[in-house]
């Protein structure tokens, strides 16, 4: 028997345009589909009960034009779809089918092998079965694979196409049955046999290379075997006219640290792109490599790997198990998303709008067959969301489960944001104060003025930084006698004598130079320190952040302008018209940058307190309800 192309006449039916919806799906992402899909299905071939490595490579040859196979007769059909439609009103199609005359016409073309081992191969490739090769080859639209599997559309097996000028594939397997097979795929354009009638001879547009006797397989194709020999159960796709370019095996590596870090990590699958392995062992390396490319799958290795990541789980309703992994770190910028897998390790699709106000990212693995087959069920063909309208039995339960989920991973990270040992969430409005003593008075007793300081500070909301302002507090200097920078001019400068300085002459008169200045004081005169650097006007403390680490536990930190040897803290509620109370404080500790703190009459006092650095403690109230809280901070002379 000779092997030989075939198009089947769609007798009088449908003609298939240039633009199939299932190819179309994959433009723009064409080589990185092709990884995805390709080892999407050889993951779901492995084989049951074998703790084996699945394996991937992915080589490309560079081959004569006239070694494809029925190359030949191949070419005479895309002239002839070229002749019918370039008389047609179809500019795309035209140029199509042009590109593809030009490029099978060249001398060489390029191939790309796709083989995959310690998987089943493709069974039944001789009998009408809707399981293995003809559920590649012929299946369209058909639901074959169940529980946690993916291909459930059949939209995957497209993705060879579109990397190639000619949409020609061939596919080869040896299954568990020892059986072989063999045969080339055109997912193309429909196109008359004979242009003299058009009507009686029409094709689908689909193709077969092999026995054209009910369109089978054959035992085995000989370019096929001069390409690559295969010796070990598994199956090879076989892509003619590979057009992804020079950088196309980087663009697989990315794809395939994106889409199967779980698989990999877990040792479930290794992948050879252009003879580099990517496996368990190389892991860490290659996303060292690539992570500019893949920074998300970067931090999901990270929750994989850090030993501060925490680990829930939950039994679902019985359906399965829900194990979810999730890293916090306030000093690293951190995704903010959580990664959803399937049991293989493939990506599903990273679920955002979690939390904005803590730096996480995590991973969800959903263990169990009927727990998978339940939120499969919402998944769109692209296998990039979860629709519960989608599901094909009960809608109300899958809204129902599917915020179920959601509610309960925004939990878990909330759990470990409020007991971060950072503090990466911005408190936007809160306030802080470092006043004198001797002011404290007559503030008290000044409404104006306190009114006035709450329209500075503005309502109090936990939210995340949306400028690069930072949170607003006010610090009055204390007084004490110094000298500036030029030791001929006395003033009253602060206790260091450091701070540059305006010298007045008296008068009306005075300099305007904010640096070290020459001369004798003159009588009446005085050196005033400039409001940057904390003189006798208010200062605005940094980084003014207030956690709530339990029911009624809060940690407060910020960060002073200098170092002050005692004074106390005020956390004051505020109310909506702007008034504020101070809060009953049941106990406090320090904790960074502060000795000597207790619990006091007038809030928190303290011994010292470090400038320039965070200064944290804890508080206790002596109730669990929330507060928008202000803290005053307090010098003592």
């Amino acid at each position: 028997m000779t092997n030989e192309w075939n198009f089947p006449h769609n007798g009088f039916g449908q003609v298939r345009g240039v633009s199939d919806a299932g190819i179309e799906t994959f433009t723009g992402t064409e080589i990185q589909s092709l990884a995805r899909e390709i080892c999407q299905n050889s993951l779901d071939a492995a084989v049951e009960g074998k703790n084996a490595t699945v394996r991937v490579e992915f080589e490309q040859y560079r081959i004569s034009s006239s070694d494809i196979p029925g190359y030949e007769q191949y070419a005479s059909k895309i002239k002839k779809a070229y002749d019918y439609w370039s008389k047609k009103n179809s500019e795309k199609t035209i140029k199509v089918l042009a590109k593809a005359l030009n490029s099978i016409k060249q001398q060489t073309t390029i191939v790309l092998r796709v083989s995959d081992f310690n998987t089943t191969g493709l069974s039944h490739p001789y009998e009408d079965s809707d399981e293995g090769w003809n559920a590649l080859t012929k299946l369209d639209g058909g639901a074959t694979k169940t529980g946690d599997k993916a291909g459930a559309f059949g939209i995957g097996k497209n993705a060879p196409f579109t990397n190639s000028n000619y949409r020609l594939v061939f596919y080869r397997t040896l299954n568990e049955a020892q059986e072989t097979a063999a045969q080339g795929m055109s997912r193309f354009i429909s196109f008359p046999e004979n242009l003299n009638d058009s009507m009686n001879t029409m094709t689908t547009g689909i193709g077969y290379y092999g026995n054209p006797q009910g369109n089978l397989p054959v035992n085995s194709i000989n370019e096929l075997e001069r390409l690559y020999k295969r010796t070990e159960i598994g199956t090879d796709v076989f892509v003619y006219g590979f057009n992804a370019g020079t950088d196309w095996d980087l663009n697989v590596i990315n794809e395939v640290l994106e889409n199967f870090l779980m698989a990999i990590h877990k040792n479930l699958l290794s992948v050879t792109v252009a003879n580099r392995k990517i496996d368990s062992s190389t892991l860490s390396r290659y996303l060292d490599t690539y992570n500019a490319k893949i920074k998300n799958a970067y931090w999901y290795y990270q929750v994989l790997t850090r030993p501060e990541t925490k680990v829930f789980t939950r039994d679902f309703h019985g359906l399965g198990t829900l194990k979810l992994s999730i890293l916090v770190d306030s000093s690293e910028k951190l995704n903010k998303k959580i990664l959803i897998t399937r049991s293989s390790g493939m990506k599903l699709f990273a679920l955002g709008n979690m939390s904005r106000i803590i730096s996480f990212s995590g991973i969800l693995e959903m263990e169990g067959k009927e727990l998978n087959e339940f939120f499969r069920e919402m998944e769109t063909p692209a296998h990039d969301k979860w629709l519960p309208s989608r599901h094909s039995t009960n809608v109300s339960l899958a809204k129902e489960y599917n915020n179920e989920l959601r509610d309960w991973i925004r939990d878990c990270i909330q759990t470990l944001g409020e007991h971060s040992s950072d503090d990466e969430i911005e408190v936007e409005g809160l306030a802080g104060v470092l006043q004198r003593e001797s002011d404290k008075a007559t503030q008290s007793g000044d409404d104006n003025n306190k009114e006035s300081l709450q329209d500075i500070i503005g309502s109090i909301t936990i939210q995340p930084r949306t400028s690069k302002n930072k949170p607003k507090g006010l610090f009055f200097g204390s007084e004490g006698n110094g000298k500036s920078k030029n030791t001929d001019t006395e003033g009253i400068v602060g206790v260091d004598g450091s701070d540059p300085t305006t010298h007045n002459l008296g008068g009306t008169r005075h300099r305007s130079k904010k640096d070290t200045h020459k001369g004798k004081a003159t009588t009446g005169g005085h050196d005033t320190v400039h409001k940057r650097y904390g003189g006798d006007i208010n200062q605005e403390l940094k980084n003014v952040r207030v956690i709530k680490t339990s029911r009624n536990t809060y940690r407060v930190s910020f960060i002073l302008p200098r170092d002050i040897c005692a004074g106390h803290v005020e956390i004051v509620t505020v109310g909506e018209n702007g008034k504020s109370n101070r809060l009953a404080i049941y106990s406090a500790s320090g904790l960074m940058g502060c000795m000597g703190v207790k619990k006091s009459s007038e809030g928190v006092s303290f011994s010292s307190m470090k400038g320039n650095e965070k200064v944290q403690f804890e508080i206790a109230l002596l109730d669990n309800r929330d507060y928008a809280m202000e803290v005053n901070v307090y010098e003592h002379n």
